[in-house]
């Protein structure tokens, strides 16, 4: 009889990749459990995760109309023949720049996939960042020209989240959180609502979503006016203070507090907690504030502060490095190939001025119906989520008019409909993965369990796409073993040493945090310093409009929307701790706790239009409608209706205008935009 086994892998279901410890018998999961205590709700579900009936088990061709999820089975020879068949052909006929290579979820491949967008010379890889983080980082790099900084709160005295809810957006560091009580720590949370994270807050700022920028702005108001602020570190390192204070000025807390619906004597005490009990950190969102259509001019007023304050590049506040680190390969060292024009780029000129080598892909409906500013033809997606996108029908509509279109994934969901050619990917379980932790800790991800069907790793099926059509990578074109330990080169490891050590090794070769560092290398922005008034934006105010100050432009003033017939603001994907975007809707433990769309109302809301616990309701806004539940909760700000994406029977981004962008980034206004409810 065979014994049961433990494996060492790393989730991949979600953003933070916990560790979990797979019982393996005979060759199957039986059961998993977190490496270091509990899973969340998604990690408990592997198993039905990995073993789900929607999983692609073979390459599938299309045979029917596209749309009509007729496929038939093929060999992996017969794919990659059609892929290198078509991709040279349409490379040949329309230019590579004609071929979008994609990456959705999950993220761990997006360097390999990278690599072979330019080895085929398409300027145009593409991430579902288009719509989630890279805005944050770009107001980020507006001001400091590195990317984002987070606090380090083993060492703050004041830890402020803007609107970070841990306990659902990143479950491992909720322990970390409940310590920072028990040291003393003072603690600020912003957010609309209430929610676990918000108990354990000294100051809970319950601001009216999209006012973000305005709060911000107020909290500089009263540093600068109390004096609060570093002299010191703004009359040496900052450029722009000047025209920045005179703006801020009109940011009185009363003002502030007509914008934002919250108390000004709180956000007086707020300003002065974060400006005066020191070290202070900021914890930061993904992508919260920036879903909005002033996101970026929003954030970058909140991501000013920690200048403001002295609280950039200290201990326990938000340093460049808060600990060691290993250097590796790969992530974010990958330069995109910039050689021709990219799609979004005379849309979103910031987005590629302050690079993070992606094209910005939010319109690419548009992109391929009008071939502007030149046709798309192919589409090679490793995730593709059409959910991802506001009004998703209308991208599936464009996704018929391509004359290629392959995807990756793990399930055959309605965002494979339109393709080509589907192929099966491995889950973290069916794999081994080179994992770079904390602290410069490196570990080898376990494989498992062999693949189901003929399911195979992402990045060898990349390799082999390159191979196939005669492209040429050093780092991919010797093969996955070699490319794992072409990722480890810096830190002086190898795969076959993590191997050896299934808990992981310490990188060979530590970087150690060097406070203040700017003293010596100044800041990778045009000015040298760190720029209130960025000249990066200031550039584009005749042509695009965009100004250097972190201007706040109200949503409510200029959305565009009738709010007498749209009186209900919209806010789309709210986290949850059993939903990740569209992945696990499928998996019946996760289905089973929410049966159901829910459309989440204030019990005031529900009141005003005669509505109760548990009927069923329609929520409409001038772009679309959608049928639910109604649950009721104090916890929701008025005046605001909830629900969360990614659900087939209830699209929540069908409601959100295709057209309603941040002018910035291209990041769609999914937390405030505008909405009717209905009893049915």
């Amino acid at each position: 009889m065979d014994k049961t086994e433990v494996k060492k892998v790393f989730c991949g279901i979600c953003g933070p990749c916990c560790p979990i410890d797979a019982y393996v018998k005979e060759g199957k999961i039986i059961s998993v459990e977190g490496s270091y205590g509990g899973l969340c709700a998604k990690g408990a579900a592997s198993k039905q995760y990995v073993y789900n009936k929607e999983r692609i088990l073979y390459p599938m061709k299309r045979i029917g109309e596209k749309g009509s999820r007729k496929f038939e089975r093929i060999t992996w020879e017969e794919a990659f023949d059609l892929i290198v068949e078509r991709l040279l052909e349409i490379r040949e006929k329309h230019g590579a720049k004609s071929t979008i290579f994609y990456a959705g979820y999950p993220k761990w491949y997006r360097p390999a996939l990278l690599r072979l967008s330019n080895a085929y010379g398409s300027p145009n890889f593409c991430t579902e960042s288009s719509t989630c983080f890279q805005a944050a980082d770009i107001a980020w790099k507006s001001i400091y020209g590195n990317n984002i900084c987070f606090p380090d709160m083993n060492n703050a005295k004041t830890v402020l989240f803007w609107t970070s809810n841990l306990y659902h957006s990143n479950t491992p560091m909720s322990k970390m959180y409940q310590g920072l009580k028990k040291k003393g720590v003072k603690i600020i949370v912003v957010d609309p609502r209430k929610t676990a994270t918000t108990c354990e807050a000294d100051i809970h700022l319950r601001i009216m979503p999209g006012t973000d920028g305005a709060l911000a702005l107020g909290m500089a108001h009263v540093i600068i006016s109390e004096n609060l602020y570093d002299k010191e570190f703004v009359e040496n390192y900052v450029y722009g203070f000047e025209e920045y204070w005179n703006y801020v000025k009109d940011f009185t807390p009363d003002r502030v507090s007509e914008i934002t619906g919250e108390d000004p004597e709180k956000i007086i005490q707020a300003a002065r907690m974060y400006a005066t009990n020191g070290p202070a950190g900021i914890m930061f969102s993904a992508c919260t504030v920036v879903h909005h259509i002033n996101g970026v001019q929003n954030y970058r007023a909140v991501q000013i502060l920690p200048a403001l304050t002295g609280n950039y590049d200290v201990k326990g506040g938000n340093p460049v490095m808060s600990g060691p680190a290993a250097p590796c390969n790969e992530f974010g060292r990958v330069k995109r190939y910039d050689g021709e024009e990219a799609i979004g780029e005379k849309d979103f000129p910031v987005w590629f001025d302050l690079p993070c080598n992606e094209a910005q892909c939010t319109r690419l409906a548009d992109y391929i119906l009008k071939e502007e500013p030149y046709p798309i033809k192919a589409f090679v997606g490793f995730g593709f989520n059409r959910r991802m996108w506001p009004q998703p029908d209308y991208l599936q509509e464009a996704m018929k008019k391509l004359d290629f279109f392959v995807n990756v994934d793990l399930f055959m969901s309605d965002s494979c409909d339109m393709a080509d050619l589907v192929l099966p990917a491995c889950t973290s379980f069916e794999r081994e993965e080179v994992k770079a932790l904390k602290g410069g800790k490196f570990a080898i991800s376990q494989k498992a369990i062999e693949p189901l069907g003929e399911a195979k790793n992402d990045i060898e099926i990349i390799i082999q796409m390159l191979l196939r059509m005669g492209l040429h990578d050093e780092a991919l074109e010797k093969g996955y073993e070699n490319y794992m330990n072409y990722i480890l080169e810096p830190s002086g490891l190898t795969v076959e040493e993590l191997r050896q050590h299934p808990e992981g090794l310490m990188s060979k070769n530590l970087r150690y945090p060097e406070e203040k560092l700017y003293k010596k290398q100044g800041f990778q922005t045009p000015s040298g310093k760190v720029e209130f008034c960025s000249q990066v934006l200031e550039k584009y105010r005749d042509s695009y409009g965009y100004k250097g100050i972190p201007e706040y432009i109200d949503f409510r003033e200029y959305s565009g929307v009738d709010q007498e017939k749209y009186p209900l603001i919209l806010n789309t994907g709210t986290r949850k701790p059993h939903r990740f975007h569209a992945r696990v809707y499928r998996v019946p433990w996760l289905a089973n706790l929410e049966k159901e769309p829910l459309i989440e109302l204030h019990p005031d809301d529900a009141e005003i239009y005669q509505l109760s616990e548990g009927e069923e309701a329609i929520v409409k806004s001038p772009v679309g409608e959608m049928k639910g539940i109604v649950v009721l909760s104090k916890n929701n700000y008025p005046g605001i209706v909830h629900i969360y994406h990614g659900n087939v029977k209830g699209e929540a981004n069908d409601l959100i205008s295709k057209d309603y962008l941040d002018p910035i980034s291209g990041f769609p206004g999914y937390k405030s935009y505008f909405c009717k409810i209905e009893k049915i």
